[in-house]
C-alpha cells in the first residue's frame, strides 16, 4: 500500500516537473515576440512624436493590442510553470512524508515486543 502512496508521490512529481519545463520553453518565444512588438510600438510612437502623423498613432495602438494578445498567452504559460513548480515541491514533500512514515512504522515494529516472547510477569 505504502509503496503504491511513494510511487504516485513520484509520478505527480515528474509530471509537475514536465508541466513546468514544457511551459518555460512555450513562453520563451511569446516573450521574444512581445518584446519585439513593445520596440516596434515604441517605434511608432516615436514616428508619431516627429510627425505628428495620426496613421503612426494606429500602427501603435494596433501594436499594442497585438502584444497585450501575445501577453495574455504569456501568462497562461507563466501560470502553469507556476503550478508545476508547487506541484513539485509538493510531490517531493509527499514522498519525504510518505519514507518518513516507513521508516517510523519499520522503527516501531522493531521496538515491539513479541507476544510469544513476553513473560506474563512485567
Amino acid at each position: 500500500m505504502r509503496s503504491r502512496g511513494v510511487l504516485l508521490a513520484w509520478l505527480w512529481t515528474v509530471l509537475s516537473i514536465s508541466a513546468a519545463t514544457v511551459s518555460t520553453f512555450r513562453m520563451q518565444p511569446l516573450r521574444r515576440e512581445a518584446d519585439a512588438l513593445l520596440v516596434r510600438s515604441r517605434a511608432h510612437a516615436d514616428a508619431f512624436a516627429s510627425s505628428f502623423d495620426g496613421q503612426f498613432a494606429d500602427q501603435q495602438l494596433d501594436t499594442f493590442q497585438q502584444r497585450r494578445e501575445v501577453i495574455s498567452r504569456v501568462q497562461s504559460w507563466q501560470r502553469l510553470q507556476l503550478l508545476g513548480g508547487l506541484g513539485t515541491f509538493a510531490g517531493l514533500f509527499a514522498v519525504w512524508l510518505l519514507w518518513m512514515l516507513r521508516k517510523l512504522q519499520a522503527d516501531l515494529a522493531l521496538g515491539e515486543p513479541r507476544a510469544e516472547g513476553r513473560s506474563p510477569v512485567a
